[in-house]
């Protein structure tokens, strides 16, 4: 979605391993994994093509403020 707007967007490592730890720590499977990525971009994903920004670097801080910032307690699987 981002490349149809001539946005580039890239993850730091550090970045995609947060993701994969809270995808972990709640339990969560590949749509759990697809909602997280969702939480996180989706913002961007409305506003940036709007803006004259052009690149959106994604690393832990960026998803941490997002994620703290979202319901993502909902995705808990039950145990």
């Amino acid at each position: 979605m981002f490349e149809l707007d001539g946005i580039k967007i890239t993850f730091s490592e550090d970045g995609l391993n947060y993701i994969v730890d809270k995808a972990l720590e709640f339990k969560l499977g590949a749509r759990g994994l697809r909602s997280i990525c969702e939480l996180i971009l989706n913002d961007a994903m409305f506003e940036l093509p709007s803006s004259k920004r052009k690149k959106l670097h994604i690393d832990k801080n960026y998803i941490s403020k997002k994620l703290s910032n979202s319901s993502l307690s909902i995705l808990k699987v039950a145990s």
